[in-house]
């Protein structure tokens, strides 16, 4: 037991250098209004962890949630996480806590970084703490106390003073580090649901949909630091298909491919009940086939995506409503009739439970197409809205392929996977 707090002792050492050489080597470049700190750069998967968040004289406007991500080595995904706020902050303060719960997935370093201050960055290791404490418990076992010496309680060990100020909690100061080389956030993003649905009827059919979008000018580039306002340029592609399983060759009945570029803004609520991203530009969309089966449209468009929180679990009622019009309908003239020019989509639920979601479509003469899209994970998600769900999905009226926008359809209902929703 002599040795135990040498154990500890090295181990906050190496945090302390750690910490040091990490705060030494953030660039002035990225000083920013809020700063990351911690007492314990150690995590647990699983379990609950602390930081500080340090701004300048911010007290009043301390929000209650702030959104965060954990950022993985070697460009891995993004995970989303959420902090908590611990208390109230003093009157003046220039400092809050947080909390949140580390993720049973992720092991080893990663770097915190809040949503609306990419700057304010953590490096934290998942692996840490549980190698010491496997360390200390291994040279615990392995120091045998002489007979003739009777052991020491080792509350009553004689600690030098230099040890104490090194064991004891670190003050949450601003000179704490923050991550001294930041992960840029990948360009490329989940765009639409994705998923793989079967069901339906006359002919049985899968349906299955895969979107990305890609960001043309990173934050970290030469022309999004010349002009940021670039930063919020897309191109956007979704693929939605039919795949007839029923007929004896199992045709492809029809795809669509939507191509677009646009420019999203994402407005930010300080109280974190709600969020809104406005989002314009132009969609190309087709069903890639000549002559007579060909189906094609050129439209511009805006769209409104709002969310509201409604409780402190994270359920929250989100809309969607998008509006277009026509640049060229060449293929299809009386499109309008059955798709309109507006589309309204309805969601609620938790990113992380059940999820009910709608989609409507009304033509100009009153024609209705309508979705609705039921779904429940069935595996731990890796980040926000992302992982897997077991999904149903019901589709009824006029719209449902490009090829057949103008036929009505029974209702049709299909069952499978989605990755996200």
């Amino acid at each position: 037991m002599k040795n135990r707090p040498r154990v500890v002792l090295r181990h906050r050492l190496r945090s302390l250098l750690l910490a040091g050489m990490l705060s030494l080597s953030v660039p002035p470049a990225l000083a920013a209004d809020w700063l990351l700190a911690s007492s314990r750069p150690q995590v647990v998967p699983g379990e609950r962890f602390e930081v500080v968040v340090i701004g300048e004289g911010r007290a009043a406007g301390w929000p209650a949630r702030l959104p965060a991500s954990l950022e993985l080595p070697a460009g891995g995904p993004r995970i989303a996480l959420e902090l908590v706020a611990i208390g109230t902050p003093a009157a003046g303060a220039s400092q809050r806590r947080y909390f949140a719960r580390w993720p049973m997935e992720v092991t080893g370093v990663a770097t915190l970084v809040l949503a609306d201050q990419p700057t304010a960055r953590l490096l934290l290791d998942a692996g840490a703490a549980t190698r010491l404490a496997a360390s200390s418990t291994a040279e615990a076992a392995s120091t045998v106390a002489p007979a003739s010496v009777p052991a020491t309680p080792s509350s009553t060990l004689p600690v030098p003073s230099a040890t104490q100020a090194a064991v004891a909690p670190m003050a949450p100061v601003a000179e704490l580090p923050q991550d001294a080389a930041p992960v840029e956030p990948s360009a490329l993003g989940f765009h639409e649901p994705m998923y793989f649905l079967v069901g339906g009827k006359d002919p049985v059919s899968a349906r299955f949909q895969f979107s990305f979008r890609y960001r043309i000018f990173d934050d970290h580039g030469v022309v999004a630091e010349t002009i940021p306002v670039a930063s919020g340029g897309y191109f956007g592609f979704t693929q939605t298909s039919l795949w007839d399983l029923q007929s004896e060759s199992k045709p492809f009945r029809d795809s669509s491919f939507r191509p677009s570029l646009f420019y999203r803004w994402a407005l930010d609520d300080p109280g974190r009940r709600g969020s809104l991203a406005l989002s314009g530009g132009y969609e190309h969309e087709s069903n890639g086939k000549e002559d007579m089966p060909s189906r094609s449209i050129d439209t511009l468009f805006v769209r409104a995506e709002a969310r509201m929180r409604l409780d402190e679990a994270g359920t929250y009622l989100g809309i969607a409503p998008k509006a277009w019009t026509y640049l060229d309908r060449e293929d299809n003239p009386d499109i309008a009739r059955y798709r309109g020019h507006a589309e309204l989509g309805l969601r609620i639920g938790r990113d992380d439970a059940l999820m009910f979601s709608t989609l409507i479509r009304r033509g100009t003469d009153g024609k209705l197409g309508t979705q609705y899209d039921l779904s429940y994970p069935i595996r731990r998600s890796v980040f926000s809205g992302v992982g897997a769900f077991v999904h149903l999905q019901a589709f009824k009226g006029y719209g449902e392929t490009l090829l057949e926008y103008d036929q009505n359809k029974e209702a049709q209902y299909r069952i499978g996977v989605s990755l996200v929703r």
